[in-house]
């Protein structure tokens, strides 16, 4: 067995649950533990626990200097999509929709199309 998944398989031992089943990975270096878990929500119920931790850990021979938790996002989480490109109108189609929105008597739904109608190209 590796030295990384002892030291994981260690941790998890050492930690409560349900937080031994959300360390996803934990790598040792110069003193340095950092700890891998799946999203901030864990990583911050981590950082409560990391000085009982670094106790346990140092009694069990484990010398750390600092630990630190880290997100490691799963496969099933998607990255945060780029914002989108601003929508532009032509000047015509937006005038024809601010044409539109003024005949509109619902004041929500004029004040929306007024709004969009404003993504003229012109605005650019």
């Amino acid at each position: 067995m590796s030295a990384q998944r002892t030291l994981h398989q260690q941790l998890k031992q050492l930690l409560p649950a349900p937080l031994d089943s959300q360390l996803k990975a934990a790598v040792l270096q110069h003193g340095n533990l950092n700890l891998f878990v799946a999203s901030p929500v864990w990583a911050s119920r981590f950082r409560y626990l990391l000085p009982q931790l670094r106790t346990q850990l140092r009694a069990n021979g484990i010398d750390v200097k600092q630990v630190r938790t880290r997100i490691l996002p799963s496969d099933s989480v998607k990255p945060r999509q780029k914002k989108r490109d601003r929508i532009v109108l032509s000047q015509e189609a937006g005038e024809q929709l601010r044409q539109s929105a003024e005949a509109i008597e619902d004041p929500s739904l004029r004040e929306a199309l007024l709004r969009i109608s404003r993504h003229r190209m012109e605005n650019r």
